[in-house]
């Protein structure tokens, strides 16, 4: 009764009644920035924090624990992040200053600080300054540094070394066995595997330093997948090249290029992001996806949808573009392992895909073929 007559009273006096603990006047939480993972997610939220989700067997997530997240978990320590980049089993965040902060799996020194022990906590990436962006591949992670300079580490370097022959870089994408860089001038150049002829310059010869992709004179971005590569043209359209055996590089075609092909359907496009990984059901198996902000906001996919990952309402993969499912002004995208992301102009996230490992960052472990709202962490 005496709560009901405080109630009262407080309603008369224009007083808010708020629960111990809960901060009436707390900002909502808002997306800036999102990337998918293999198996996880990760993504920065307003005032420059990180946020991960998903799995965390290796400690990808970074909140110290090592346990599956259905729910986002802020990252430790992490403040005034610029940038994400998750991967398989290790994830990267440049914050301001040109600093590069690493956590999670380390068995091949991806995390950059000299070790080869996992990290469940960030830890900083050995003499790496005047960073401007990043990119985590599986087993290595790259940065593109001042000057245009690339510097990777990971693989048969714990500490970051310099790529050679490469300047005037303004982007670098890293993947399991392939990293490409567009430069200032439009082209792009890649290294490493090119069973499928991912490196894009006609051959499906490794090499260990950057080869130019035929024909590519006018890029303004570069997504690596998985065994594939797509890059973003100024006028809009997009071309891929590499492994086609699910339609990934969306030409209308299960035909493997080793040169870029135009995408069908693809017009006005701001953003592109080749995604794919290995294992499903238990077993073994090869996919990849790419998919393609257009200017109206909408998001287009195409390849591999076993798990939803195309977003078109059902488990089907597809040669040529397909629209996703009720998505409307997206600002951002990443095509991770089998799912999908986008940030959503008024600072909200949705994931579509596989949810095994809970990377939709929705609370449950139920796949969805359709946007589902991530649920941040408060």
């Amino acid at each position: 009764m005496r709560s009901i007559a405080l109630f009262g009273l407080c309603l008369a006096l224009g007083v808010a009644l708020v629960p111990v603990g809960v901060t009436a006047s707390a900002a909502p939480v808002r997306f800036t920035q999102i990337d998918a993972g293999w198996y996880h997610t990760c993504a920065i939220v307003s005032g420059g924090r990180v946020q991960c989700w998903g799995n965390n067997r290796v400690g990808q997530i970074g909140n110290g624990k090592v346990r599956r997240s259905s729910n986002a978990a802020y990252v430790s320590g992490i403040t005034h992040a610029v940038q994400v980049s998750a991967s398989e089993g290790h994830t990267c965040a440049l914050v301001s200053g040109g600093r590069v902060q690493c956590w999670g799996r380390n068995n091949y020194g991806q995390l950059g600080n000299g070790t080869r022990h996992d990290s469940p906590v960030p830890v900083s990436v050995s003499g790496l300054s005047g960073v401007v962006q990043i990119s985590a591949g599986s087993f290595h992670t790259c940065a593109v540094v001042s000057h245009g300079r690339v510097e990777c580490w990971g693989g048969t370097s714990k500490v970051p070394v310099l790529v050679s022959g490469l300047s005037g870089v303004a982007q670098v994408s890293a993947s399991t066995y392939h990293t490409c860089a567009l430069l200032s001038g439009g082209t792009v150049k890649c290294w490493g595997g090119n069973s499928h002829g991912q490196l894009g310059d006609g051959t499906t010869t490794d090499s260990s330093s950057p080869v130019t992709v035929s024909g590519i004179t006018a890029a303004t971005e570069v997504s690596a997948g998985w065994y594939h590569t797509c890059a973003l043209l100024s006028g809009g359209t997009v071309k891929c090249w590499g492994w086609n055996v699910d339609g990934q590089l969306g030409d209308g075609t299960y035909v493997d290029s080793s040169v870029p092909v135009d995408v069908t359907g693809i017009s006005g496009a701001t953003q592109v992001s080749a995604g794919g990984r290995i294992s499903a059901n238990g077993e073994d198996y090869d996919h990849g996806h790419s998919c393609a902000l257009v200017a109206s906001g909408a998001v287009k996919c195409w390849g591999q949808g076993f798990a939803g990952q195309l977003g078109q309402g059902d488990k089907i993969s597809t040669k040529v573009p397909v629209d996703v499912v009720g998505l409307v002004g997206a600002t951002g995208i990443s095509a991770g392992g089998a799912h999908t992301c986008a940030v959503i102009s008024g600072g909200r996230a949705k994931c579509w895909g596989e949810d095994r490992w809970r990377e939709l960052g929705d609370g449950t472990t139920y796949w969805s073929a359709t946007p589902v709202n991530v649920i941040p962490a408060r």
